[in-house]
């Protein structure tokens, strides 16, 4: 596997796990049947992130991108506090969504750009929706955290995720 691939692979691994922690909010909730369905959706999404690095490393279409080589690190550590709090099933709505904004405002997403702008040129029209999933994703969490939360913070900083998406 060459250092691109790996990279790929690295920050599939990643989403991958991203959305295994929204699956046990998921099941964290579940008596809450709108709060559940989020999370569950949310959960898609990263798979869905998954999936388009996936394709990228498997067809080919991986963008020549430098990530610092701390980022994974950080991220890794990120991910380790994320497991922690969405593994505890005493895991609060507002730690849920703390957790989320954890992982969600990380380098995760700038790295993920990066690595899906090699789709622009051959397939524009799956890059698009790339980044229009990208950026409704962002909504959802921010509007989840309106209903949910209550913490007018955690639904700001969402917000303001969802304009920085390029």
């Amino acid at each position: 596997m060459t250092k691109r691939e790996t990279l790929y692979a690295k920050f599939e691994g990643f989403e991958e796990q991203i959305a295994h922690c929204y699956f046990l909010l998921h099941e964290r909730f579940i008596s809450n049947t709108p709060l559940a369905r989020f999370w569950a959706e949310a959960a898609m999404d990263e798979l869905q992130h998954c999936s388009i690095l996936r394709f990228c490393r498997d067809r080919g279409f991986m963008a020549d991108v430098h990530i610092k080589p701390d980022v994974a690190g950080h991220i890794g550590q990120l991910l380790d506090t994320v497991k922690g709090l969405s593994s505890d099933p005493e895991v609060s709505v507002d730690e849920a969504f703390y957790a989320s904004l954890l992982v969600e405002s990380s380098e995760m997403d700038e790295t993920y750009h990066k690595l899906t702008a090699g789709l622009a040129k051959d397939h524009p029209l799956l890059y698009e929706a790339v980044q229009s999933s990208f950026r409704s994703h962002h909504i959802a969490l921010a509007d989840a955290a309106e209903k949910f939360s209550g913490d007018r913070g955690f639904v700001e900083a969402f917000r303001n995720l969802g304009k920085s998406v390029s």
